[in-house]
């Protein structure tokens, strides 16, 4: 199995790499292909996260796999932890939110516009894909390897394309609780579902509010 993840790591590398390409050359070849660049600019990032962390997660079999990140974990546990983590998000981000309006500084906006610009299959992805992947690869494999601050600067970073500064900042502080909840918890799936409750609450808080 490690084979295979290694395989579709190297895949999702060359996917990203033809995807930008096409994007920065303006080769004639790839102008049919320009209405898919959202679609296999997500999917060469995040298919390479799962990898990668698959990669480095696997053990001798699924179930030993899926038991050394806690998965599936025990459904009262899962909810208690889902609840204190998803409220630690929105505090924090309140916060933040209080300390942009203070310093007179949110490009929030810059978010808002890109998210109403996605198709809806992304944004579907969003709610349900990412937060699985994501968790695999910032929470279940990063934090054991480099510790809670590290990954969460990594997660932070990775939001960069949305051009907002307040956006990459909420991530890092949102990363942060999430290597907080998968340390106490000893499970991703808290993790899991705390973030795709967020996604699904911040998507429809911005698509109602754009409409």
């Amino acid at each position: 199995m490690k084979l295979f993840f290694l395989i579709l790591s190297v895949f999702s590398f060359l996917l990203f790499l033809f995807t930008i390409g096409c994007q920065l050359s303006g080769w004639g070849a790839c102008a049919a292909y320009s209405d898919y660049f959202v679609y296999s600019g997500s999917a060469s990032i995040h298919l390479g996260l799962f990898s990668v962390a698959m990669f480095f997660l696997w053990k001798k079999n699924l179930r030993s796999t899926l038991s050394s990140i806690g998965l599936p974990g025990k459904i009262k546990d899962n909810l208690f932890y889902s609840a204190m983590t998803l409220s630690a998000i929105f505090l924090v981000l309140f916060c933040l939110g209080v300390a942009a309006i203070v310093l007179k500084f949110n490009d929030q906006e810059k978010v808002s516009d890109k998210i109403s610009s996605l198709p809806m299959i992304v944004l579907l992805f969003a709610v349900v894909g990412a937060p699985l992947t994501e968790e695999l690869f910032f929470r279940a494999f990063l934090v054991p390897r480099t510790g809670i601050i590290v990954s969460a600067i990594v997660f932070g970073l990775l939001h960069f394309a949305y051009g907002s500064v307040v956006e990459v900042m909420g991530a890092l502080v949102i990363g942060l609780v999430l290597g907080a909840s998968y340390r106490f918890s000893k499970s991703v799936a808290p993790c899991m579902l705390a973030h795709m409750l967020y996604n699904a609450i911040s998507i429809t808080v911005i698509t109602f509010f754009s409409g």
